[in-house]
């Protein structure tokens, strides 16, 4: 028996086959390159979660900072998790004070013509 080109089912099934294969492809080939990649050593007096309270609130400083200074915005090595946990909870909070300093500026929540 012989499939018409025109079968939408047909069609449809070997493009999802298709969609497969090559997402296959790409997770071996990230699966392959991250084999490749490394940690440095732990070491002592690395930077925690104060630290990256600290560097995420001052985040946008210290990124127009290093425009024209040798500033880094994150700190390598760091303590993993805590690290990265602080500086996502400074950088939001840093946020969300600039937007309540600016909401005021702007008019608020709600348009002045009403």
């Amino acid at each position: 028996m012989f499939l018409k080109a025109g079968n939408k089912r047909t069609s449809a099934r070997m493009t999802a086959r298709c969609w497969m294969f090559r997402g296959g492809i790409c997770l071996a080939a990230v699966a392959l390159a991250s084999a490749c990649a490394t940690q440095p050593a732990a070491q002592p007096n690395v930077p925690g979660f104060a630290a990256g309270l600290f560097h995420g609130f001052f985040a946008i400083c210290a990124l127009l900072g290093s425009l024209y200074l040798h500033i880094r915005v994150y700190a390598f090595p760091n303590s993993g998790f805590w690290y990265d946990a602080g500086f996502v909870l400074g950088f939001s909070l840093n946020v969300v004070l600039v937007f309540l300093f600016l909401l005021p500026k702007i008019g608020g929540f709600f348009s002045r013509g009403h």
